[in-house]
């Protein structure tokens, strides 16, 4: 029950930390405008995001991006959750994993409840020969959410892996 707490109010701060850097920019800062942190490597560059993960879906009707990203993520965010209570008491670096995909999950969700779209502002990318390439602007939501599958991919492919070869 402890470390429901404690996750609970990991996920209650990541949640207010992606809503305050959201708001941050947009209240400084001017659609696509974009400032360098690290030249030529980082930015805090302002984008609107309609789709989902690197822009997907944000040229479908509006009606068919409302249900998809509104209605099913809703459903999903509450799957996970479902999932981290189930499991609350076996892996930490599970339960670690599931809170991390809650606040990003809800974090993103409050943006599309709110603006339908999502505030995104990390921008980062590499100049090799002249070429430009870019990773996709995140935020902390969508990091959130990276960082949680390393976990689960790290959990499957080490410390379970350990445990059936101990088993057998």
């Amino acid at each position: 029950m402890k470390r429901l707490w404690w996750l609970v109010v990991v996920i209650v701060f990541l949640i207010i930390a992606d809503q305050l850097s959201k708001g941050t920019i947009e209240s400084n800062y001017q659609l696509g405008e974009s400032t360098p942190v690290i030249k030529d490597f980082f930015h805090i560059t302002y984008v609107q995001n309609t789709g989902a993960f690197w822009g997907i879906g944000q040229n479908w009707s509006e009606e068919v991006r409302k249900f998809f990203f509104l209605f099913l993520s809703s459903i999903i965010a509450f799957g996970v959750i479902y999932l981290f209570i189930k499991t609350i008491k076996g892996s930490i670096v599970q339960s670690w994993a599931f809170a991390l995909i809650i606040a990003g999950a809800l974090g993103n969700l409050i943006d599309r409840f709110l603006l339908g779209y999502v505030i995104d502002m990390f921008d980062f990318f590499i100049i090799y020969q002249q070429t430009i390439y870019r990773w996709a602007v995140f935020n902390i939501a969508d990091a959130c959410i990276c960082i949680a599958m390393g976990l689960l991919i790290y959990e499957e492919l080490f410390i379970r892996k350990k445990k059936t070869v101990k088993e057998q």
